[in-house]
């Protein structure tokens, strides 16, 4: 046993298998913090829930009043100050393996600041595993597992600021930095407004930072194409409204076109579509169908084949970044996340199996799968929810990013068994995580709006109790976004006034 705390004590909630109390007699207790205790089956780890300090002299309200100051003066008020710390049973190490408690410790038990070594082997971390930061209050790295972590799906939750791009970046860092021996996935990400570009831009030499340039490629989203020949009736249908017999005749086309392409015409594109669409006999479905490939013509997407062919580049420990930043159409983006997810997703699960088990990060996630957004305006929904419902199995892990959990759709959420929580203020968010997140006790979502910039709580698959860490430093050189408004200033005044110069120089 490592350092002693304190000492259990009787109260009308226990000691019982589901919460001790216990008198803080030796150091400090945190909340949020492990501690154990003898037992008769082995060691209990417990959680610190709440800690409570009280003096028996200050109980009564209407006595303090009346003495104020003269009360410590005459009466030994500060040694009667103690710490009660509230504490919930985790689990028992026995010989073989940790159990459920199902019986109470006594009281007068000693409770001790729990060992670094149980506390790994309690939570699941192993030293190869991926490392997110280190636990408050605790000698010990949070290397968590990569199944554990992601196969199950990850949310990564928390408001504008909170250190969320921060923390994906250190998670990405671990991702490209895992040896072939330790299982390599791909990596892919869909970076709304450009902060993860910086993966790919080689580091100035004698920089501090670690180059993962070589390790990345950067796709600047408003240059895809979308081959039209990849193009189902279905993912037209959800792109642009159509009736059943519209979509009956787009379909033939569209079948026709690829019978032929197969025969060996080659590829098509909307133009040779448009053309077919000339042959129906039903002037009035053909007209609306014109204005139908008119609008899809308008997003600028779609060409004879898939440019760049974006499955190429998934490839065991490097990272592609699909940068949408420039994508100004809201509705384009959700047809590129749509298709490249359900690309990705197919080609993985797919007999051939094309591509290494893939990491899908969505930033923005609530603009992707929202909440009660009907479906055409929602493309790519449909298609993520399917990755959160089945990937697991095809080793297609998702990812979902989000400063609006109250937006992000609450089956994709449910299916992400693995959430990582930085500070959440807005109380319909801390509500929406409550009902979504199993495992999330009351005590833990007191705690996650306090939480400072950097500061974390990790909770399912990945570990086996709710835990509180501090993000690790990043090893990769910042975004060009993670500046502060004074430094934007005054890069601005400066460029400003060297360009003032060199026209007073050129005049």
């Amino acid at each position: 046993m490592h350092e002693q705390l304190g000492t259990i004590v009787s109260t009308m909630d226990g000691p019982s298998p589901s919460t001790v109390a216990f008198v803080v007699n030796n150091g400090k207790a945190h909340k949020g913090m492990f501690v154990e205790l003898e037992y008769s089956e082995g060691t209990m780890m417990l959680l610190v829930e709440d800690v409570i300090k009280t003096n028996r002299y200050f109980e009564r309200p209407d006595s303090v009043k009346i003495i104020g100051e003269e009360l410590e003066k005459n009466f030994p008020a500060a040694e009667w100050e103690f710490l009660i710390a509230k504490a919930r049973p985790l689990g028992v190490f026995t010989e073989k393996l940790i159990q459920r408690p199902t019986f109470p410790p006594s009281p007068g038990t000693k409770v001790f600041n729990a060992d670094n070594e149980r506390i790994k082997k309690f939570l699941g971390l192993q030293s190869d595993g991926l490392n997110l930061g280190k636990l408050q209050f605790h000698d010990v790295e949070l290397k968590a597992n990569l199944s554990k972590l992601l196969q199950k799906h990850l949310a990564i939750i928390a408001t504008s600021g909170a250190g969320k791009s921060y923390f994906v970046s250190v998670l990405l860092e671990e991702l490209l930095s895992r040896k072939k021996e330790q299982g390599q996935i791909g990596v892919v990400v869909f970076d709304t407004h450009g902060e993860y570009s910086c993966f790919g831009e080689p580091v100035k030499q004698g920089s501090a930072f670690q180059d993962f340039s070589s390790k990345t490629k950067i796709i600047d989203g408003s240059k895809i194409r979308i081959a039209c020949s990849k193009m189902s009736i279905y993912m037209v249908s959800s792109i642009v409204d159509l009736s059943p017999n519209q979509k009956r005749e787009l379909g033939k086309v569209l079948s026709k076109l690829s019978a032929e392409m197969k025969s060996g015409a080659g590829p098509f594109d909307l133009s040779a579509v448009r053309a077919e669409i000339q042959n129906i006999d039903n002037e009035k479905t053909a007209a609306s169908l014109h204005g139908i490939v008119s609008e899809l013509e308008d997003l600028g997407l779609f060409g004879k084949i898939d440019e760049p062919a974006i499955v190429d580049f998934v490839k065991p420990g490097q990272l592609l970044v699909i940068d949408l930043n420039s994508v100004i159409s809201e509705k384009k983006k959700q047809v590129l996340v749509a298709y490249i997810s359900n690309k990705l997703f197919h080609e993985r699960r797919g007999h051939s199996k094309r591509i290494p088990p893939f990491a899908l990060f969505v930033e923005e996630a609530h603009n992707f799968v929202p909440e009660g957004i009907a479906a055409e305006h929602a493309v790519a929904r449909s298609y993520l929810r399917t990755i959160a419902r089945e990937g697991r199995k095809f080793g297609a892990s998702l990812v979902v990013i989000s400063q609006r959990p109250k937006r992000l759709d609450t089956t994709t959420l449910a299916n992400c068994n693995t959430n990582i929580i930085l500070r959440v203020t807005n109380p319909y968010d801390l509500k929406h995580i409550s009902e979504s997140c199993e495992g999330l006790d009351n005590s833990s979502m007191g705690i996650i709006s306090s939480l400072r910039v950097g500061e974390a709580l990790v909770v399912g698959e990945a570990v086996n109790a709710p835990t509180f860490f501090k993000v690790r430093l990043r090893s990769s050189a910042p975004s060009r976004h993670e500046t502060t408004l004074e430094d934007s200033a005054r890069a601005f005044q400066s460029d400003k006034e060297e360009k003032e110069k060199d026209v007073e120089a050129f005049l």
